[in-house]
């Protein structure tokens, strides 16, 4: 890993537009460089190891899946993020982008990229040696060809190493011992979602935070010493680059107390005096900050805009038990070696009560924080992913209770944090082998999933239940539908016929072999109304003879412009787990649509694409509501 790094450090900021502000950076990436070069001075320790293993560990699911077989790196929200360098350097088209509802915004004066700079800040020097080579071989000079995808995978690789080496140093600093730093170190690479965030999703934002936080730990542990201008200058630097890449996780400034312990009032005194300093710090900080500003007049002509002007917080509702133990993506349930950061605060309280109070107030305000946003599981994806960059936060208690720790207390906590770790790795083969679901994961789901690894239970996951869309007013009812096949529904439409084993008699609805489309449910024109989002609630009952039957047959939910036109497209498994035969079961979807434009239509429909075998279904009933104005 040091040859490649070294070379990108030395490409790093030549012929670099971006202001120097980034010599904050510079110099931190030229301290974990010598850092990393002292690791190899003479006989490796045991945190040196550890680093080592971890980053191969992460270099060869990189290599052997990512860049091989695996779905293309740049999609869903990587297109946001890294969208502001292919809208500046390679379409120059930045405020005239082509809108999408995903993360491009259509407004009166110009199209406005939703996402923070933060990631593309980062991502620049490696996205200028990617366009240079895409020229040099003759690849596509797009931003979406194969250097470029590469350039982002071998990004996230340097930035958690950088991480990496940060985090040790903190660690060290602070007077961990090389025994506790390498099991501290080996939990963060194979206990925790750092893995897929780093090698196989890299360029989701998360590994670029959890790089910024570590080195923003590091420098404020250096004021324990003396405080420096020039280091007051770096660190407010690198906190406005952790701003710039997620504005929550400024958040971060909470964690002084976990880092400086008792030693904070004296700290605070310090900083106050040096005046210089801190004009320093606030104008570093600003001046990162400066560049969404910049970015955000180039799209739409204003210094300050709101590119989750349809998302927000539910501040009076927070769900906190949903976020930290949730099957679907609680914390502790796809990460389960995080409980011990949390007990270790607790166990601080009587040796160490600065600590101990810091770590209890960054672990409730970030979960609050991150429990309050509408969406509280952030879409789809494996565990509670924003909990990244908080690692190295969260993991300085443990480290410091390990410390304290002997004999068979530390025992049963490094037992407790290989069984954890090893379940932690088990999910990561099931999710990236498409045993788990991406999104809507339940208790009959996780129960049927439990330490299953072979190929018949991969695909197996379906069904589409989803939050509805961001609504602080709620939700207005448009309509309510059930067709229980006894008489005409105007919305539902399909062959019913006569069953005696009808779920309610005697008709039902029957798709077989011969039969490509089941029944659907479509709005009518003109029905709905323009620029609100809408939440689509599907149930019904579902039978079938044999349990492959439905395996392969596809819920479609359409929105289109007519004549027939997709607006907006997706298909999921029927099935939300195996059914049982020959019993009636009641299914439901939620399916959240954007908002769409006057006198388009929404469509659902059962696709037996392969006409696998034949399925029943009754008691169709559809709800369609509307955001409320805000």
């Amino acid at each position: 890993m040091t040859i490649p790094c070294g070379w990108l450090r030395s490409k790093k900021y030549e012929d670099d537009p971006v202001p120097k502000y980034l010599s904050a950076q510079v110099g931190l990436e030229a301290h974990c460089f010598a850092n990393s070069r002292a690791m190899f001075r003479k006989s490796p320790t045991s945190s040196t190891i550890s680093i080592a293993v971890v980053m191969i560990f992460f270099a060869v699911i990189t290599w052997r899946w990512s860049w091989n077989e695996g779905p293309s790196i740049i999609r869903s929200d990587v297109e946001g993020y890294y969208g502001y360098l292919r809208a500046i350097f390679i379409n120059q088209d930045l405020g005239h982008e082509k809108p999408n509802w995903v993360f491009l915004h259509q407004t009166p004066e110009g199209t406005l990229n939703k996402y923070f700079a933060g990631e593309a800040v980062m991502l620049l020097p490696f996205f200028l040696v990617a366009h240079a080579v895409a020229h040099l071989t003759g690849e596509i000079p797009n931003g979406l060809s194969a250097p470029y995808g590469h350039a982002i995978g071998i990004a996230a690789l340097c930035y958690a190493f950088f991480g990496l080496l940060a985090f040790r140093s903190l660690l060290r600093r602070l007077g961990i011992s090389e025994p506790v730093m390498a099991t501290t170190l080996l939990v963060l690479g194979f206990g925790t979602q750092l893995v897929q965030y780093t090698s196989l999703q890299p360029g989701w934002s998360h590994v670029y935070s959890f790089s910024a936080v570590s080195v923003f730990l590091l420098l404020t542990q250096r004021f324990s010493g003396v405080v420096r201008s020039r280091d007051l200058l770096v660190w407010g630097g690198v906190l406005g680059l952790i701003v710039l890449i997620r504005p929550v996780n400024g958040l971060v400034i909470l964690a002084l107390p976990i880092v400086l312990g008792k030693d904070l009032p004296t700290v605070f005194r310090s900083v106050l005096k040096d005046r210089l300093g801190m004009i320093a710090a606030v104008g570093a900080f600003s001046a990162v900050i400066s560049i969404q500003s910049m970015l955000w007049y180039a799209q739409v002509g204003h210094f300050v805009a709101d590119g989750y002007k349809d998302e927000g917080f539910y501040w009076s509702r927070p769900a906190f038990f949903q976020v930290l133990f949730g099957i679907r993506r609680g914390l502790f349930v796809w990460a389960p070696s995080l409980l011990l950061p949390a007990v270790a605060v607790i166990a601080l309280w009587r040796s160490d009560r600065w600590r101990a109070i810091g770590g209890l107030v960054y672990w409730l305000a970030n979960t609050y924080v991150i429990a309050c946003w509408w969406i509280w599981y952030y879409g789809s994806g494996w565990g509670q992913r924003v909990y990244i960059e908080h690692y190295p936060v969260l993991l300085l208690p443990m480290a410091f209770a390990l410390q304290r720790w002997a004999g068979w207390r530390r025992k049963l906590a490094q037992i407790f944090l290989l069984v954890a770790s090893l379940l932690t790795l088990a999910q990561f083969y099931q999710y990236n082998h498409r045993i788990l679901h991406v999104e809507s994961m339940d208790r009959k789901k996780y129960a049927f999933t439990f330490l299953r690894f072979g190929a018949e239970y991969q695909d197996r996951l379906g069904g589409n239940f989803r939050m509805p869309p961001y609504s602080p007013n709620g939700l207005d009812t448009l309509l309510h539908e059930k067709w229980d096949m006894e008489a005409s529904a105007p919305h539902w439409h399909g062959n019913a016929e006569l069953s005696a084993t009808a779920f309610s008699p005697g008709h039902v609805a029957i798709c077989g072999v011969d039969d490509e489309f089941g029944p659907g449910f479509e709005t009518n024109l003109n029905e709905l109304p323009a620029g609100r989002a809408l939440f689509l609630a599907i149930g019904f009952e579902r039978r079938v003879q044999a349990k492959d039957d439905s395996r392969t047959v596809l819920c479609v939910v359409t929105a289109e412009q007519p004549p027939a036109i997709p607006v907006f497209y997706e298909p999921f498994f029927m099935d939300p787990v195996p059914p049982a035969v020959g019993e009636w079961e009641h299914i439901e979807y939620r399916i959240a649509i954007p908002p769409l434009s006057a006198g388009e239509q929404i469509k659902f429909y059962f696709w037996n694409q392969q006409g696998a075998g034949r399925f029943e279904v009754d008691d169709l009933d559809a709800t369609l509501m509307v955001v409320k104005p805000y």
